[in-house]
């Protein structure tokens, strides 16, 4: 059995009792916190399928984003909540411990999950249960200054050895933001490391983790990177031609400045290890509230939100980066810049949904500053993390 059909399988037989009859031509509730062009895409989605089902159509209800976790949290135990809702993969830890969430695998057979990209659709997994569908995925790739880069380096050997030349130009090869560990996941992942393990404890200071941060104080000391590079300044540098490549998500191309010659590719491999650099992958799904009151319509719902067709109006209307395989056999087969982003998810690891994984960030970070500062070994900055972040675990 594939390691997707045991995902799937897991809990048929829990689920096949639990209530799912249909109430007549009651809406099926939705959740969402989009805004803009995401918001236009998702309206155009319902509305398509609320004239072609009279019988049971989709309510969208906005709900600001800063507020929409907690109101989640408290609105569906009382029931109050959505029959529906979409949101990132990496609360599902809590949501599942607490029973908000209603798993699904009754109703996803395998070739029918076959339509999405094997990591999307682990992220909406979680104690060997699924528990969503995806919708769209996020992850950092290669912008590229094309003025100043005429081949993108395939490698972290190459990266290096194109730094001598800009440099003497004033322009850093690459920007981002090097002690932050989403920005540095990359390199983690890419010289064989995690930030939790398969047990779900942290595991950061592994002879991997430190090989890959005692590469990104290389990246610092040979100026292949700016030290104080943020997400505000990254921009900047990539605007102004003292960056030739920064490593970031989807959401840098409303950052860069009309006129300025770019394009989207893959994260280089790892010379050291042989391995591409694998940035995380953060997963929005729609998930179904474990108090849904017709599971039926719900699931067709998101079956439907979560498809092909569904999937290819978000992307070419909102710019969503979609997991679906077939929408880029279709009318996305010649965008370029969704098309590195789909071929950048091959090499991703899905964002920890664990609750611990929310303990991790700070000490990290703290640890990656003083490592590509100078100010300690990256050992001895992991070790000490790494115990801030066992205070956590749960026994």
């Amino acid at each position: 059995m594939t390691g997707r059909a045991a995902i799937l399988l897991a809990v048929a037989a829990a689920t096949a009792g639990s209530g799912c009859g249909r109430r007549g031509d009651d809406a099926v509730t939705l959740w969402h916190a989009y805004g803009g062009d995401e918001r236009v895409a998702l309206e155009e989605v319902a509305a398509r399928w609320n004239q072609a089902h009279p019988d049971h159509t989709l309510r969208l209800v906005a709900v600001p984003y800063d507020s929409f976790a907690d109101k989640i949290t408290s609105a569906i135990p009382n029931g109050n909540g959505p029959d529906l809702f979409v949101y990132s993969h990496d609360r599902i830890g809590d949501w599942v411990a607490s029973g908000l969430l209603e798993p699904i695998e009754f109703w996803i057979d395998e070739p029918t999950a076959d339509a999405w990209a094997d990591d999307a659709l682990a992220a909406m997994a979680y104690q060997g249960s699924l528990w969503g569908l995806p919708l769209a995925v996020k992850s950092l790739a290669l912008y590229v200054r094309t003025d100043l880069v005429a081949t993108p380096p395939r490698t972290t050997d190459e990266l290096l050895a194109m730094t001598p030349a800009l440099r003497a130009r004033g322009v850093f090869p690459l920007s981002y933001p090097v002690d932050d560990l989403y920005g540095h996941a990359p390199w983690l992942h890419g010289f064989g490391g995690v930030a939790l393990d398969a047990s779900g404890k942290a595991a950061i200071a592994t002879p991997s983790a430190v090989a890959a941060a005692a590469f990104a104080r290389q990246l610092v000391e040979r100026e292949v990177v700016p030290r104080d590079a943020d997400v505000a300044l990254t921009a900047t540098l990539f605007n102004e031609g003292k960056a030739a490549m920064a490593m970031s998500g989807p959401w840098f191309q409303g950052d860069i400045a009309e006129g300025v010659p770019w394009m989207v590719t893959t994260l280089p491999m790892v010379s050291a290890t042989g391995r591409p650099a694998a940035p995380f992958l953060g997963a929005e799904g729609v998930l179904m509230s474990a108090r849904a009151h017709d599971k039926v319509a719900a699931i067709e719902v998101m079956l439907a939100l979560a498809g092909d067709e569904s999937a290819t109006l978000r992307a070419t209307r909102a710019r969503q980066v979609v997991p679906n395989r077939r929408a880029y056999a279709g009318e996305l087969a010649h965008d370029a810049v969704l098309g590195a982003f789909r071929r950048q998810l091959d090499h991703t690891v899905p964002m920890p949904a664990v609750p611990l994984m929310r303990a991790v960030w700070t000490p990290y970070k703290n640890a990656l500053g003083s490592v590509v500062s100078g100010a300690a070994r990256p050992t001895d900055a992991l070790e000490r993390a790494a115990g801030e972040i066992r205070a956590y675990e749960a026994p």
